[in-house]
């Protein structure tokens, strides 16, 4: 690796966009990530306190209709 490249790994931990999918991720939920949805969400949420975990919810709730985790294609 470059130093170049360590650097912008390190940097893209403040993009909004990688928090979003970081707590989905956490949730079990980041099949369900989009840019378009994730722009619609973001301008929702624009005033809120923690944007990332508020659109982290938007997105959960949103997708009510098959409402399953990723964790559920594993037999435990």
């Amino acid at each position: 690796m470059t130093l170049t490249t360590i650097k912008s790994d390190k940097n893209k931990s403040f993009i909004l966009s990688e928090q979003v999918k970081r707590i989905l991720h956490e949730k079990g939920f980041l099949k369900i990530f989009n840019y378009p949805d994730y722009n619609y969400f973001k301008e929702l949420k624009k005033n809120a306190f923690n944007k990332a975990f508020e659109i982290a919810t938007l997105f959960i709730a949103d997708d009510q209709s098959t409402n399953t985790s990723d964790l559920q294609d594993y037999i435990f």
